[in-house]
Formats: C-alpha cells, sequence, structure tokens
C-alpha cells in the first residue's frame, strides 16, 4: 500500500498521472498516460517498478517524499481544528477534539511538546489511533458495547437475560475472549467450538443460543471496521451425534392429570367464593387460563374490548420485567383469536358481577379490579399453592397452557387451528414442546388394555 502511495507521489514529482489498479478494495481504475515532452512510459510498468526505477536514479527521496506526504497531510488536517491548544500550569501542550462518545462530547489530549500534540490530533483525526486501539480488541473488552448495541434492537429484556446468562455460564474466564479479535483463526473457534460442546455435554438448542453470542460479537466487529470477515461464520458442526440427545421431558412432570385439574378447579373456586385472596379475581384468571391456554403474560391484560362473540382477541401483553403493556403478542406471530368454552364465558360473566357489585371498573381489564393489569405474581402463587395442597410437584402457569395445548390434540382438534390459537408459527413447536400424555400410569395400563382386546 505504501510503495503506491510512494509511486503516485512520484508520478506527480515528475508530471506523470498515471492511475493503475489499488489494493485497497479491489477496484480497478481506468488507466490513462498524459505524457510529457520526451518522456514515454509504457502502460504495462507497475507502480512498484516506477517507484523502484525513480529511487534507483536518484530522481525520487523516499524518506524525504513520505516526511513531505506526511507533513502536508498532518498540516492540512489540523488547519481544521477548532479548538484551542494551550500549556497547562505542569508544562503540557493540551487541547480538545470532538468525541461523541465522552460526556461533554469531547476529548482531552496533553502531551509533553507541541510536536507530540500535532502527531496525537493527526493519528486521532485520520483514525490511525482507532485502528491501533482495535488492533488489540478482543471480545471480552468488545461485549459489553455489544450487549448494549443488542438491547437497543430488542423489546424483549428476556432475550438479554437469557444472554447475558449464557455469557457467564460459558465464556467469562475463558482463553477465546482474551484474544485480540484480529488475530482470531477459523480454526481456533472451530477447535473451541467442538471442545465445549463435548466438555459441557450440550444439547444442540443449548449450543445455538451459545453460539449466537460469539457469532454475534463477530458481526458487530465487522460492522466497526475491526475485521473485514467474521471468522466464525465458516465453521460448522456437522457431526450431529457430538451433541448431547434432547430429550423429551417426563409427561407427567409438563403437564397436569386430568384428576390434578379437577382437584385445582376446587381450590380455585373456594378461593374465589370465600374472598381469601387481595387479588379476588386471580383464581378466576387461573381457571381461564386452562380454558385458554393463553400466556400468563397476555392473561394478566386481556381486556372487555377484546370479546368478540364466541372469541376472545390476544393482542398484548404485560413485561413481567419492565412493568409495562406492550401492544403485542410474544415473538412474531401477532394477534390471534381464541374460541371461548361455554366454562371461559361463565368465569368472564363472574368477573364482570363481582366488579359491578363493588363498584370497580368492568369496562377495563377482566381479571382486574382496579385500572392496572393483575399481579404477575398473584397467579404465580397461586399456582405454588394449589400445587402444595394437591401433594404434587411445582407446576406453573407455562404448564397450564401445555395441558390446554394437550387436551385439544387428545381431543382431535386440527393441528393448524390449536397452532394459530396458541400462537406458534409451526406444527413442529406445537408437537415437540406443548404435547404430552395427560394419563397416569394407572390410566395407560388401562387405555393399553381396551387398546389390545381382541
Amino acid at each position: 500500500m505504501e510503495s503506491c502511495v510512494y509511486a503516485r507521489f512520484a508520478l506527480l514529482r515528475t508530471g506523470l498521472f498515471l492511475y493503475t489498479e489499488t489494493d485497497t478494495g479491489g477496484s480497478h481504475m481506468k488507466k490513462e498516460i498524459e505524457e510529457k515532452p520526451k518522456l514515454t512510459v509504457s502502460c504495462n510498468v507497475s507502480a512498484e517498478e516506477l517507484l523502484s526505477f525513480l529511487v534507483e536514479s536518484g530522481q525520487l527521496d523516499l524518506e524525504s517524499a513520505e516526511d513531505e506526504l506526511r507533513t502536508n497531510e498532518m498540516n492540512s488536517i489540523l488547519e481544521k481544528h477548532k479548538y484551542a491548544i494551550y500549556v497547562d500550569s505542569h508544562g503540557y501542550w493540551c487541547t480538545y477534539a470532538p468525541d461523541p462518545t465522552k460526556r461533554e462530547n469531547r476529548r482531552k489530549f496533553r502531551k509533553r511538546s507541541p510536536e507530540e500534540l500535532n502527531i496525537a490530533l493527526y493519528e486521532y483525526y485520520t483514525g490511525i489511533l482507532s485502528k491501533r486501539r482495535y488492533r488489540s480488541v478482543t471480545i471480552e473488552e468488545l461485549y459489553p458495547r455489544w450487549i448494549e448495541f443488542k438491547a437497543l434492537h430488542t423489546d424483549a429484556m428476556t432475550t438479554i437475560t437469557r444472554l447475558q446468562s449464557d455469557w457467564r455460564s460459558h465464556y467469562e474466564g475463558t482463553a477465546i475472549i482474551k484474544r485480540p479479535i484480529v488475530r482470531l483463526r477459523k480454526i481456533d473457534l472451530d477447535e473451541w467450538a467442538h471442545r465445549l460442546i463435548k466438555e459441557k455435554e450440550l444439547t444442540r438448542k443449548s449450543w445455538i443460543n451459545i453460539a449466537s453470542i460469539i457469532n454475534q460479537i463477530l458481526n458487530y466487529a465487522v460492522d466497526l471496521e475491526i475485521i473485514g470477515v467474521n471468522p466464525f461464520s465458516s465453521v460448522k458442526i456437522k457431526n450431529k451425534h457430538i451433541f448431547k440427545p434432547e430429550k423429551k421431558k417426563d409427561s407427567l412432570s409438563q403437564v397436569y392429570t386430568k384428576e390434578e385439574e379437577r382437584e385445582l378447579e376446587k381450590l380455585a373456586w373456594d378461593d374465589f367464593n370465600n374472598r381469601v385472596k387481595t387479588f379476588v379475581l386471580a383464581p378466576l384468571a387461573v381457571l381461564f387460563q386452562f380454558e385458554t391456554g393463553v400466556r400468563i403474560g397476555e392473561l394478566l391484560v386481556l381486556r372487555y374490548e377484546d370479546l368478540e362473540g364466541d372469541y376472545i382477541r390476544v393482542q398484548r401483553m404485560f413485561r413481567r420485567d419492565t412493568r409495562e403493556v406492550v401492544p403485542h403478542t410474544k415473538g412474531t406471530y401477532g394477534e390471534r383469536r381464541v374460541i371461548l368454552t361455554s366454562k371461559a364465558k361463565m368465569i368472564i360473566r363472574k368477573c364482570y358481577q363481582y366488579q359491578v357489585e363493588n363498584d370497580c371498573p368492568a369496562d377495563g381489564y377482566i381479571f382486574s379490579i382496579n385500572d392496572d393489569p393483575l399481579s404477575y405474581f398473584s397467579v404465580t402463587d397461586l399456582y405454588e399453592k394449589y400445587c402444595a395442597k394437591l401433594g404434587i410437584e411445582k407446576k406453573t402457569s407455562h404448564k397450564a397452557r401445555k395441558t390446554y395445548i394437550s387436551a385439544l390434540l387428545d381431543g382431535d382438534i386440527n393441528i393448524n387451528s390449536v397452532r394459530e390459537m396458541v400462537g406458534h408459527r409451526d406444527e413442529s413447536t406445537t408437537y415437540s414442546n406443548y404435547y404430552y400424555d395427560r394419563n397416569t400410569d394407572a390410566e395407560k395400563v388401562r387405555l393399553i388394555e381396551e387398546a389390545l382386546k381382541l
């Protein structure tokens, strides 16, 4: 690169103007020759060859050319410097330069001599200082800046929380994040990836989540022009057997059995009828979830205006981490309509009746007795309480959603209808992650006996 610069300078000094192929971006410029009298240059002469000829013939002092180029460029840059230059009480030469990353939008420079100050300003304005700093930047150093950048591009703070958790578990303290990014090779990243998968016995799903961090950080490094290409993009895990097999969880830990659901329903109605909760409509919210399969964040902010005959429109959700109501549901599925069973309609009537009789708002949130959404923990605490009373392992509201989905599929409801009502993008999610056997072991034995009868 430097030889080409000196060659162009040499051509200017000799009166020749040669535009030839550059090595900065792979672009090709038109070759032109403007001849001076008595001097002819073939288009086949390269910049390097011309430079060598001029130096050897004594027509060009390479060192002087470099100094002159640098001096001219430095003077041009410093002429545009707007801040005053002064000497402080300790004899240091000082000034400022614009820097939007600093609190006062400016960066201070303090050097022992005016020459050192000029060089520092020149390197800062030309980006040499940044490039020098970037040559040593590591994934560890870039991570805080990237996570802030990531947070700007998502409104799902749970995603940020998961990324931070994966970073602490799988990246902090490791050698790969301490190596300068510009020195990371594909082979280094390939070895790191395969070693991590084996040592941590990762499933394919876990690996995808973990790998997204280093991949996105290196893409971010490309955007910052620290590197030209993300070396991790070519790392492939070809052997699928390297991953720990994804074992589907035990059914009875993921859904409520039919008997458990019946007993839980009795407890919820007892709580509501005896007004034992501060959030008196929370037990009805629990019952409603078993009838509709809505997510808890959606359940809390259902409104009367969402009712449409035999349907309820699910179009917003409550964020537990930020305590805000957002005008969309989880993921990219968008709003959806859920069929209301006769029991679901009865639960809504009970809520309305209570609100009217107790002078509560009866035109806003269905399960609230004021203008705010129902408390998140008023619902989760009930699930924990009911499981404890039934003497079963703790099962969350999300498992009530799985119970709803499993019941519909057991009842031969069309998979596409189920998928649409619960807000899944594809059937595989519904089948793989939400469909479980609700029968106890004794019921399975009976059903298999029936099925095998001649």
